[in-house]
């Protein structure tokens, strides 16, 4: 699956701790590990706070990636300090340059970064499938908000 990347969204301390159903890193777990032995490029996407302190720091325990989730040495690994990790121009570039056409998402929070991303994703031309159950909010409500919209736009939500 050499056209495909798994983009990974937000899997960092303080954001895991929001999210209604704790579970979901297992199932991203999975997922990522079913997309490495296609061959998928893994993209390691996280939220750094531009204005800097605990949430700013990518060593911090808040910020940085939970164990679970953690970047191989062969990821790359992208900051965003806004909800779309479209907004810097080196994720286009760097799927572009490896070839892919399709992107799967897994992260937190569906209805934010998960959304986000797949609408810009969608916009550049991108082929976009969301993995339902590896992704979540704050609350079942905005999961499922987030899944509609998604589905809305376009994505292959499954």
């Amino acid at each position: 699956m050499p056209g495909t990347a798994l983009l990974e969204i937000d899997f960092q301390g303080w954001i895991v701790a929001l999210v209604d159903d704790p579970a979901v890193v297992t199932r991203a777990e999975r997922v990522r590990v079913a997309q490495r032995a296609r061959g998928a490029h893994l993209f390691c996407l996280r939220y750094l706070d531009a204005d800097g302190g605990e949430r700013g720091d990518p060593r911090s325990a808040e910020a940085r990636f939970i164990p679970a989730l953690a970047p191989p040495a062969d990821a790359l690994v992208l900051s965003k300090s806004g909800r779309d990790a479209f907004d810097d121009p080196d994720l286009e570039t760097n799927l572009r340059i490896r070839g892919v056409a399709h992107v799967v998402l897994t992260g937190l929070l569906t209805d934010h970064g998960v959304l986000h991303a797949a609408r810009s994703a969608h916009r550049l031309g991108f082929e976009v499938t969301v993995i339902a159950d590896a992704c979540r909010s704050d609350t079942a409500a905005n999961h499922d908000a987030g899944l509609r919209a998604l589905t809305s736009l376009g994505a292959h939500v499954r």
